[in-house]
């Protein structure tokens, strides 16, 4: 019911007050962007680490809001660029990995699925209590052919159904939700990564697409970019190829955070050494 310039400037207000307050969310992030941005200052690292909390505010704000507007409303609020890259993809008919980071408004803009004409799956960690999940799953699933998938539910089965049927699943490969994951070079230094995407892009050779969203015209239009993507070839050595395949992911997912590291929406931390 808020105007969105009132609601983004109160979502503005509440990130800033969390980034002074939050001592231990602040350092966390300011870590991460040290591995992100090392050639940067550290005034420039505190403005980037400031818009990203008021970004990850102005996403759960998208969350409540998007649900209620028609499709025509969101349309107008949303770019999607280079689409032509997925019709052309799904003509392989083994569906689309949609590699991201955790990055945009999700829950805004993948609501334009069944405007785009294709079924989009997205994964997700799940949230306590199981009915304030429920309530994010109904709102992120307010368009009938976006669907949200809870990582460790069975996942894994629903991803491959998928692919099977020429969908895009969409896969988040920054942060290891699960707990499953492998030691990878992520910015230059090992951490604990999921290695999930890449053993999946082998099983199935689904096209392994990158995909950036972020804000344009001071959060009022939301930008959907898809990237040139690639097909992970299998060798024979199943532990060589996901170590590779999920390098080459990753370098995919460094380019697209540093495009517009403010809107990357990560507040723990990442690295080891910002724990």
């Amino acid at each position: 019911m808020l105007p969105v310039w009132f609601g983004n400037a109160l979502c503005d207000l509440i990130g800033l007050l969390i980034y002074a307050f939050a001592s231990a969310k602040r350092k966390a992030v300011l870590c991460n962007l040290r591995h992100v941005l090392p050639d940067q200052s550290e005034a420039y690292c505190q403005g980037v680490a400031r818009g990203m909390f008021r970004n990850s505010m102005r996403n759960y704000y998208d969350l409540f809001r998007g649900h209620a507007l028609t499709t025509e409303q969101r349309l107008a609020q949303i770019e999607v660029r280079d689409m032509d890259l997925a019709y052309e993809a799904f003509k392989r008919g083994k569906g689309i990995i949609a590699i991201a980071a955790h990055q945009g408004s999700f829950s805004f803009v993948t609501q334009i699925a069944t405007k785009t004409n294709f079924d989009f799956f997205l994964t997700v960690e799940p949230i306590q209590p199981p009915e304030l999940f429920d309530l994010v799953r109904n709102l992120r699933s307010s368009d009938p052919r976006n669907h949200t998938i809870a990582v460790g539910g069975g996942e894994v089965r629903t991803i491959f159904r998928a692919l099977k049927d020429n969908h895009m699943v969409c896969l988040a490969i920054d942060r290891d939700i699960s707990g499953n994951g492998e030691m990878l070079e992520f910015f230059g230094a090992k951490t604990k990564l999921p290695t999930g995407a890449a053993e999946i892009a082998l099983r199935t050779g689904a096209m392994v697409m990158p995909i950036q969203i972020y804000r344009v015209q001071n959060g009022k239009k939301h930008i959907l970019h898809l990237h040139p993507g690639f097909v992970a070839e299998p060798t024979g050595d199943k532990a060589a190829d996901v170590a590779r395949v999920s390098r080459q992911m990753l370098q995919e997912i460094e380019k697209i955070i540093l495009r517009s590291p403010e809107d990357w929406v990560v507040l723990q931390p990442l690295w080891p050494d910002c724990e």
